[in-house]
């Protein structure tokens, strides 16, 4: 298979969209990502952490002679020296070394005084962690593992008393962009009237595979948003993937969290789901009944001056 390299183009966002499920398709155990993290980190992550123009410079893409694509290398758009590995299928040692090389030069940050890379791998993988070594990384006790849930036997919604769930252009982007700054901890005080949140879930609802929906939020009395989650339906795979949930600190311990969750999963199963995943092991989503089953590591590599070629 004759693969070469090429910068990212804004059209590929839909192709890459449809080479991850593609790959899940073909093998589920590539640690690649859903269609969940591709959609949110373009919209919210990106906009929240200033990179949204800027990203498209930092992602590589291979693809094969038949104009397929392959493999990519990405970045949450944090700029936080991390690269992700997308891949359709097992490639061989020369492209992922490629990629590598591709992380190294792009994606690395400033830490303590030194460039820094972390990658993730996933968990058994023998190729990728032999060019890790090679290469000078370290593997952390640091891992990133999804969770699967089967739609069967669903449990009923049991909502509190003066609360209600509402949906998609019920909830402006305001008031979610409120919620989630409450329930994550970085909402400030004397800066509530920062616009960059509220962009971040208007340009969420712009997503391709957005659906309103599946973006809930369980309101109180006065109209507050309280808790919330929003799902992403991957039709061709059967599959829901939660991101993001969460509850504000004042409304935590009253079942909401896993009421609007329920919510979401029953309306997906109406869709034709067989599963739903989250990226957590949090006990709250053991709870539920989720199960760890796709894990990788962090795997990182320092440098001693600012020469990463």
């Amino acid at each position: 298979m004759n693969v070469k390299y090429r910068s990212y183009q804004t059209e590929d966002f839909i192709k890459i969209r449809d080479m991850l499920v593609d790959s899940f398709r073909e093998s589920d155990n590539l640690g690649n990502w859903l269609i969940d993290r591709w959609n949110f980190c373009r919209a919210v992550s990106h906009t929240m952490h200033d990179t949204f123009d800027s990203w498209e410079k930092t992602v590589g893409i291979w693809e094969d002679e038949t104009g397929t694509i392959v493999g990519v290398v990405n970045s949450e758009g944090e700029e936080s020296g991390e690269a992700f590995f997308q891949v359709r299928f097992p490639l061989s040692s020369v492209i992922l070394e490629e990629m590598f090389v591709f992380s190294e030069s792009s994606l690395t940050v400033q830490d303590k005084g030194k460039r820094v890379i972390r990658l993730r791998i996933p968990d058994g993988d023998s190729i990728r962690e032999s060019i890790a070594h090679s290469r000078g990384y370290k593997k952390l006790d640091w891992d990133d593992t999804i969770s699967i849930l089967p739609l069967s036997n669903l449990g009923s919604v049991d909502l509190p008393q003066g609360y209600r769930i509402q949906s998609g252009p019920d909830v402006s982007s305001e008031a979610k962009a409120l919620a989630h700054a409450k329930a994550f901890g970085y909402f400030d005080f004397d800066d509530a009237r920062d616009t960059t949140v509220p962009l971040a879930f208007e340009r969420m609802k712009l997503a391709p595979d957005y659906r309103a929906d599946l973006d809930l939020s369980i309101v109180d009395e006065s109209g507050e948003v309280v808790s919330f989650c929003t799902l992403w339906y991957d039709t061709w795979n059967q599959h829901g993937i939660l991101e993001p949930v969460g509850t504000i600190p004042t409304a935590r311990k009253k079942g909401l969290g896993r009421a609007v969750i329920l919510e979401g999963l029953h309306r997906i199963a109406d869709c034709g789901a067989k599963s739903a995943y989250v990226g957590s092991t949090m006990d709250f989503y053991k709870r539920l009944g989720f199960e760890a089953v796709f894990k990788s590591y962090v795997w990182e590599k320092t440098f001693d001056s600012n020469d990463v070629t």
